[in-house]
């Protein structure tokens, strides 16, 4: 204490005061003893006497027991309280030091601001110490973010949203979309029909879309991400685990310049109007605002850590994984891969509603449906399934029924340039389920609303 300048000793003055006020009001008020103990725990005291007293207050108002010094004085007697704080003296020097609740909230504010402030002391001594003992450095930026994050939201998330609130909120929501005359809600698709059934990705949805290989579950997905890009000007995330970067925007470009995607895949064959029209998708492309992260064999952990360090910098609307089964989670699962990915599914459902963003993740399906006459794919067909049903808001299945046509043997018909594919929405936790038709145009590796093969955003 000596070595405290005087700054320091006042502020430790100002809230060993505030933590005897806080004691003495509860002593002396019912109505404020609920408030302080749907905000307060034992921990956010910082004086050991305050502690076991708070704790003496707590046990006896959930026991329903009038308040007075005299009951309380017995009951922390017969607990053997008492003498932890020094006798009956400490006790009555607290009841009489009551004036007024007025000042409860200032006294609160006070406390709660000193727990935060220790807490994230705490935090930051962990990750010295992580740091130190040569902890991997990116598991460390992670949990360090999330720990720093969570001193903050821990106290809102220990209060009660009241529904004369939430009402209100979500009155003023209806009346706002009402007056702007916007259909949508969350982040575009870019796709009428399945934007008519979903209202837009919503803010904190997990969403699977899953499709056998070659079916073109990343082209569509690739085309949600740069028409949500165009439509809302906000930042789109796309992880891709499978793909390098340079691939992604080739494909982007041949989808966008109309061009066969053979000819920019290999530059041969490109007329004077096929330059002009990749010039003008180039140019689309580098004033939307879209992020990608390529690197192969990627963490859990790293991608969140990225994505959160994005969503501080930019106003993110939509996120891209490709795929969920190309994910880790870096630890050793010894029950099996399923375990993993459900775990997997997990964290990125717990990461959408923390960030508040909608995050699309691409996923397999098993080959069993394959040997099923009718090759429609459902629910259970998921790879690794574990917790992915129960963890997805939306579940959609790219289904393309000329493509089974276009393996069989005995077919001899000619290829079709464009195919009906079908987007299969089998969950939709706050919406309609059914299917939406869409043209898949396979020289350019994209897909449109049906009837509407020109239309590019």
């Amino acid at each position: 204490m000596d070595n405290l300048s005087k700054k320091e000793l006042n502020k430790i003055n100002v809230i060993n005061d505030a933590e005897k006020n806080v004691l003495a009001i509860i002593a002396h008020s019912i109505a404020a003893a609920e408030e302080v103990f749907s905000i307060l725990t034992e921990e956010d005291f910082t004086v050991m006497n305050y502690k076991v007293i708070f704790k003496a207050l707590q046990e006896q108002f959930l026991a329903k027991v009038a308040i007075n010094i005299t009951i309380l004085s017995n009951y922390m007697l017969k607990n053997n309280m008492l003498n932890k704080i020094g006798g009956i003296e400490f006790l009555t020097d607290l009841f009489q030091s009551y004036t007024t609740d007025a000042n409860l909230p200032e006294y609160l504010d006070i406390i709660i601001k000193n727990t935060t402030s220790r807490r994230l002391k705490a935090v930051l001594e962990n990750i010295h110490r992580e740091i130190e003992t040569h902890q991997p450095i990116d598991e460390v930026v992670s949990k360090a973010e999330k720990e720093i994050l969570d001193v903050k939201k821990e106290r809102k998330g220990n209060l009660f949203k009241t529904s004369f609130d939430e009402v209100d909120k979500v009155l003023q929501k209806i009346e706002l979309l009402e007056n702007s005359g916007e259909m949508l809600t969350g982040s575009p698709s870019g796709f009428r029909d399945l934007d008519r059934m979903t209202s837009g990705f919503q803010k904190g949805d997990f969403i699977i879309l899953a499709a056998r290989p070659s079916m073109g579950k990343t082209a569509l997905a690739l085309n949600f991400a740069v028409k949500s890009a165009a439509q809302s000007k906000k930042a789109v995330a796309i992880f891709s685990v499978e793909m390098p970067a340079e691939q992604l925007i080739q494909r982007m470009i041949g989808s966008y310049s109309t061009v066969d995607s053979a000819k920019v895949r290999t530059g041969k064959g490109l007329q004077t109007r096929d330059w002009e029209n990749i010039t003008k998708a180039a140019d689309f492309l580098k004033q939307t605002k879209l992020f990608i992260d390529d690197t192969p064999g990627l963490k859990v952990i790293e991608l969140q850590s990225k994505l959160r360090k994005l969503c501080r910098e930019n106003e993110v609307g939509l996120v891209v994984i490709d795929y969920l089964q190309l994910l880790s989670t870096g630890t050793h699962f010894s029950d099996s891969r399923q375990q993993e990915v459900s775990t997997i599914s997990r964290q990125l459902k717990a990461l959408a509603r923390e960030l508040e963003v909608p995050i699309i993740c691409l996923s397999q399906l098993s080959r069993s449906v394959e040997k099923r006459e009718d090759k429609r794919p459902i629910m259970s067909d998921l790879r690794d399934s574990g917790a992915i049903e129960q963890d997805a808001d939306i579940i959609m299945f790219l289904f393309r029924e000329d493509y089974y046509a276009a393996h069989d043997p005995s077919n001899l018909d000619t290829p079709l340039e464009t195919e009906k594919a079908q987007l299969i929405l089998s969950k939709h936790r706050n919406g309609p389920t059914g299917s939406v038709e869409l043209l898949f145009v396979k020289k350019h590796g994209s897909f449109a609303d049906y009837g509407l093969q020109n239309s590019k955003i």
